[in-house]
């Protein structure tokens, strides 16, 4: 709950602290948001109501902003929603949302938009509080569920977030913010991404994704930003992109990333552009029955190019991978294609065991510049060269990817109703969450 820097365990917050610039989270304990609480039911909602929006706004505005320390609360129970809301402002507040919301209205924009908070908190205490936003009625034509902008010290936690139309989390500059316990469900299409952020200090942890889109995906720009525990569950995988002109990421940190079916297990994406993506690491991937699996792409064809020579990718390293891809000679399971215009260099792979289910494989490099992939070239002059594809065995470090108990064997279909899930307590094989579910506390 609030104030995670000093209720985790030290080693916990150490090992947290690896690509972050400070602490992340409330400045103050949930505790302290409780001395009002501005449930909806007092201002004109009710459960059942057929559009909970106006009186999530009305407690907003006539209680929250009115009294610093309160918490915004919507009770159990079912409500519908057509008119979206946008709070914005106010210190030291929580959103407690227990209740289950779902969308009733085509309108596009975002059903709940938190704007300039400072020291916040949105959760569910019963840990089964969300969003259903039935977008198979109106796909890829309705709104966003969530969206977080230019807010500072919040977290956002217990939640789950289904079948958004658009996107379900989209995490729009701010700072200093923690995302974790959560489980998203979209379906089996482009445009249902999971979670999408850009900003600066972000921990990301303990969330289990279901679409055909990002899983959770660095956008431009960010810096120090870290990922971990991260569940793709049949699911677009995760990605840094798309990038193009002017792309500043630096400092990221993804690991524990487990990938049961989907797109890739991870992706770098661009289509020439300019700036830069550097230090960026990513530690202890474990993929299944992917498309792609390691997959650089600076000549990503689903992307208008940008207008610069390419997007310049260094220091990016990837240690202690295990995986395999459905076909290594289609899609091969290391892919490193780089810009001519601005090649790629010190990329470094470690203990990267890549395979692939039909037990052939080749790997590709276009102008990367590295170790540890035999088509990499190495030196400290850095020119382009043409794709190099080399033929490889498997590696003496493969194991078969483990299984999670709860891995879907498909994605949801896009034009029935996808079911509300419960929010699982591990995210990766072997390891349990690093915080318990409200619920539990």
């Amino acid at each position: 709950m609030g104030l995670k820097s000093i209720l985790v365990p030290l080693l916990l917050l150490s090992a947290a602290s690896a690509q972050l610039s400070g602490t992340v989270g409330p400045t103050s304990s949930l505790e302290s948001k409780q001395s009002t609480i501005c449930n909806v039911l007092d201002y004109g909602g009710s459960v059942g109501s057929s559009d909970i929006g106006p009186a999530i706004a009305s407690a907003f505005t006539n209680c929250v902003l009115k009294n610093s320390g309160s918490t915004l609360y919507v009770p159990e129970g079912d409500y519908d929603m057509q008119t979206w809301v946008t709070l914005s402002g106010g210190t030291k507040w929580a959103f407690r949302l227990d209740g289950l919301i779902s969308r009733a209205a085509t309108t596009t924009g975002n059903m709940i938009a938190i704007e300039d908070a400072d020291d916040f908190e949105f959760y569910s205490a019963n840990s089964a509080g969300g969003i259903q936003g039935y977008g198979y009625e109106c796909r890829n034509a309705g709104p966003r569920l969530v969206r977080i902008i230019t807010s500072t010290n919040w977290s956002i936690h217990d939640l789950i977030l289904v079948d958004s139309p658009e996107f379900h989390l989209v995490i729009q500059e701010g700072s200093n913010g923690e995302v974790y316990n959560m489980a998203i469900r979209g379906t089996n299409l482009g445009g249902s991404d999971g979670i999408d952020v850009w900003g600066t200090n972000y921990w990301i942890h303990d969330v289990e994704v279901t679409n055909r889109d990002e899983c959770v995906t660095v956008k431009s720009p960010a810096s120090n930003i870290q990922v971990e525990r991260i569940w793709c569950n049949q699911s677009g995988g995760s990605a840094i992109g798309s990038l193009s002109d002017g792309t500043a990421i630096e400092n990221v940190l993804y690991r524990y990333v487990y990938t049961n079916g989907g797109n890739q297990a991870f992706m770098i994406k661009s289509n020439l552009g300019s700036g830069y993506v550097r230090n960026v690491v990513f530690d202890n991937f474990i993929s299944r029955g992917t498309a792609y699996g390691l997959d650089i792409n600076q000549y990503w064809s689903s992307q208008t190019p940008g207008s610069g020579d390419g997007v310049q990718l260094s220091n990016i390293t990837f240690s202690n991978w295990d995986g395999n891809v459905v076909d290594g000679v289609a899609r091969p399971p290391i892919q490193l294609i780089c810009a001519d215009g601005a090649p790629c260099y010190d990329i470094t792979l470690t203990n990267v065991y890549m395979w692939s289910e039909t037990d052939e494989a080749i790997v590709k490099c276009e102008s990367a510049y590295g170790s540890g992939v035999s088509c990499i070239k190495s030196g400290s002059t850095h020119t382009s060269y043409a794709v190099v594809t080399s033929t490889v065995t498997k590696p003496s470090g493969y194991t078969t990817p483990t299984t999670m108990s709860g891995d879907l064997s498909t994605g949801f279909a896009t034009d029935a109703a996808i079911p509300t899930p419960t929010i699982p307590t591990s995210f990766f094989p072997g390891l349990a969450q690093i915080s318990p579910l409200a619920k539990n506390l």
